[in-house]
């Protein structure tokens, strides 16, 4: 456990969030991906939180990952330009749809942050070697909208010195370090996606 986590276990965080193609895609689209049938896509898509619908019944965004758009969080892969819901998110979405390029900015400085996350969670290229999330503390309200109750509070800064900064003025906020992080994303996509993330 480092210095900036000994306050807040990697267990606790995990326990908390078990807790809580560039394009549209349409439910037949999925049922398809996923080889079951439209109904049943249907409704395990409609019963989940954190699933996004555009005016057309089609899904444009899904934990933690959306279309291009959605700043400061921005992701590539295989030339598609798509977008994070937090700072976290790309680190366990590479575990799931392969290899990352990833830009952000640092809400104190402005500075962008840049690395590249591959499947296996290697973090390479990275910009600000430094560089640490803040994270919500797992006894705040994590509920189904992760956007508001989680995702603005988990941000991407150059340094300890920068995060400190900011989660002084964000009550329930603290500062983690990024092989925690990594950890927390590799426990989060074995629970959610199990043998089928390493495929």
């Amino acid at each position: 456990m480092t210095a900036e986590t000994a306050s807040v276990s990697v267990d606790a965080l995990d326990a908390a969030i078990a807790a809580a193609t560039g394009q549209p895609v349409s439910v037949p689209a999925a049922a398809d991906a996923a080889g079951m049938t439209e109904p049943q896509a249907a409704s395990i898509l409609r019963s989940w939180p954190a699933v996004f619908w555009d005016d057309h019944g089609q899904v444009t965004g899904f934990w933690g990952l959306a279309l291009a758009g959605m700043p400061p969080h921005r992701i590539r892969r295989a030339g598609t330009e798509l977008s994070a819901w937090c700072a976290w998110d790309p680190l366990f979405l590479a575990r799931i749809i392969g290899d990352l390029q990833v830009a952000t900015a640092d809400p104190g400085t402005g500075e962008t942050i840049t690395y590249e996350i591959s499947r296996d969670g290697s973090i390479t290229g990275a910009s600000c070697p430094d560089a640490v999330l803040s994270f919500l503390r797992p006894d705040q309200p994590w509920d189904n909208n992760v956007m508001t109750s989680f995702c603005h509070h988990v941000r991407h800064f150059t340094s300890p010195a920068t995060a400190q900064r900011w989660t002084a003025g964000h009550p329930g906020t603290f500062v983690i370090n990024l092989n925690d992080a990594a950890e927390l994303a590799r426990r989060h996509t074995a629970r959610f996606f199990g043998t089928a993330a390493a495929a």
